[in-house]
């Protein structure tokens, strides 16, 4: 860890991440900062799904900062391609991501007088991770991807294992579409590795999660009832872990949504952002009693 000691400091050092982002990227799927010019009481970090980019909070980290919040929405490595079907996401790993969410939060900690994370799927076990092991003011993890599919944490971990040992392989996220899948800015295919890599975070806040206090001073998860792509009931478990340490810890279940993973991307023709965003927003800036 080494947190950004002003506000200026942390302008100069998202701007070092933005700097990464050469020809290669899309415009759209760079790093973004949204800040007013001085700390706010609260800063948060955004963190997108696997094979997506930034340009899957567009929508919400703008209204995010409407409301006195500064907001980082960094690229992690390998995402945001040009080249859509591009290879170098197999290259991916659990430590790099970690790396890159843990300047992020440094430099987030120059931003606002408190810290929050939120992210997705992908996004949603880092936020996971820094619930369970930084001192900050407050983690919404979505959808994190604590075990696949529906099935039981045991019988994931076996899975992923398999996977890491076997050479690595691209599957499309939906075969009956390929590379028609929309977001039209985001890879419509992913690696067996690379999603593997990321299931080792949730494996780490899985683990830790039973052996010592979440350091976060509040979490709130937020899933899908419907969500085809990951099991809920393991979230839960991992949410009433957190709960047994005496921290403030909620377990929202978004209700009326159809069956979809990805539940903030306004790009995603499934997305219902006008039922989600409202909710994200109470739960970062701890507003309202539902």
């Amino acid at each position: 860890m080494n947190p950004a000691a002003t506000y200026e400091e942390a302008v100069e050092r998202a701007a070092a991440f933005a700097a990464a982002d050469d020809d290669r990227i899309l415009p759209e799927a760079r790093t973004v900062l949204l800040a007013g010019g001085a700390k706010t009481p609260l800063a948060v970090v955004l963190f997108h799904g696997i094979t997506n980019n930034p340009a899957q909070y567009s929508q919400f980290a703008p209204q995010l900062r409407a409301q006195g919040v500064n907001v980082f929405v960094p690229r992690m490595p390998f995402h945001g391609y040009k080249d859509r079907m591009t290879s170098d996401i197999a290259k991916l790993t659990s430590e790099m991501l970690l790396e890159r969410a843990t300047e992020a939060v440094d430099v987030a900690c120059g931003l606002g007088d408190r810290v929050g994370v939120a992210g997705i799927s992908m996004g949603g076990s880092i936020a996971a991770y820094f619930a369970q092991h930084r001192a900050i003011d407050v983690a919404v993890p979505i959808a994190p991807d604590f075990a696949l599919l529906q099935l039981p944490y045991v019988a994931s971990y076996a899975a992923e294992r398999v996977l890491l040992w076997l050479p690595n392989m691209f599957f499309w996220w939906d075969p009956r579409v390929r590379g028609r899948q929309e977001p039209h800015t985001a890879y419509p295919r992913c690696s067996t590795h690379a999603l593997m890599q990321t299931m080792r975070i949730g494996d780490d806040v899985y683990r830790a999660c039973r052996k010592e206090p979440p350091r976060a001073g509040r979490i709130a998860t937020v899933v899908n009832p419907s969500d085809p792509a990951v099991n809920n009931e393991v979230t839960r478990d991992v949410c009433e872990a957190w709960s047994g340490w005496g921290v403030p810890v909620r377990y929202v279940e978004l209700r009326r949504l159809p069956e979809n993973h990805d539940i903030v991307d306004p790009r995603n023709p499934l997305a219902r952002t006008q039922l989600v965003y409202p909710k994200l927003l109470e739960l970062l800036l701890q507003t309202g009693a539902g």
